[in-house]
């Protein structure tokens, strides 16, 4: 038996009917689309132009640099400050870079923000760190709370700043803007400042926090008052010594030391 033959031409029509189907809709689409993407390119072109007017214009070349919260400087100080140049293009300046040219410069701030104030000055925003005690090496330097190394030394203690006595040199020196790490002298920082948040003392003036002994930390008060604290239990140690300052007066004539030591408080006389 002879099979019948089967013809394609009625696939090859629809083959080509969706074929024609789908031209027709991806002209439609372009059609539709043509304003916006003429509009993208438009703006794209108008971009790139006034980039490149900002670029190549002397309108944003760097005229003025001002250093806030940081006391008056010449024009000259101000650039040098921030190492910069007059007439650096302001629209293409990395402001991140300056930031850490700053930041490496100076170690005594504490934040540095650099802002560009079209069309051609650069502000730079500081804040300094504050020192709140001094440590005692073959000198006296300021510290912060976090530690570091503050600009300026001196041979004799700084008034009114509570002296760290026995905290081991940097092995790196006292340069400016290094941070301690000797665990015991931070210990020393955190115990002055929450003496002096706790205002235990009142119109008394922590002079030293003495670590020499690390096992055995003692706050010296009024230049002459050893209050004898130990190693730990700070918190409570101190709760104790408000206590004991209801009823003992720190009279300098009279108390040479107080000891929290113990489960007994020891006041001990001149």
């Amino acid at each position: 038996m002879v099979k019948p033959f089967k013809s394609r031409t009625k696939r090859r029509n629809t083959g080509s009917a969706i074929s024609v189907k789908l031209i027709a809709a991806a002209r439609s689409a372009f059609f539709l689309s043509f304003p916006y993407l003429l509009s993208l390119a438009l703006v794209g072109v108008l971009f790139g132009a006034v980039i490149a007017y900002a670029v190549n214009s002397p309108t944003f070349e760097l005229d003025e640099v001002r250093i806030l919260n940081s006391g008056s400087m010449t024009r000259e100080q101000a650039f040098g400050f921030c190492e910069l140049r007059p007439g650096e293009n302001l629209i293409t300046l990395d402001l991140v870079n300056v930031q850490e040219v700053i930041k490496r410069k100076h170690p005594e701030f504490k934040e540095v923000r650099v802002r560009r104030v079209l069309p051609n000055r650069v502000e730079v925003v500081v804040r300094r760190r504050t020192p709140v005690v001094q440590a005692a090496f073959s000198k006296y330097v300021q510290i912060d709370r976090d530690l570091v190394i503050l600009p300026g030394s001196s041979h004799v203690p700084f008034k009114n700043l509570t002296v760290i006595e026995g905290a081991p040199p940097p092995k790196a020196g006292l340069l400016v803007g290094l941070v301690l790490s000797d665990p015991n002298t931070k210990k020393a920082v955190r115990l002055a400042e929450v003496v002096k948040r706790s205002d235990i003392l009142k119109n008394h003036l922590l002079t030293k926090v003495d670590i020499s002994d690390p096992k055995n930390i003692s706050l010296v008060i009024d230049d002459d008052i050893e209050i004898k604290i130990g190693n730990n239990h700070f918190i409570e140690r101190l709760k104790i010594l408000d206590q004991t300052l209801k009823t003992v007066e720190l009279d300098r004539s009279k108390i040479r030391y107080i000891d929290l030591r113990f489960d007994d408080v020891v006041v001990g006389p001149r």
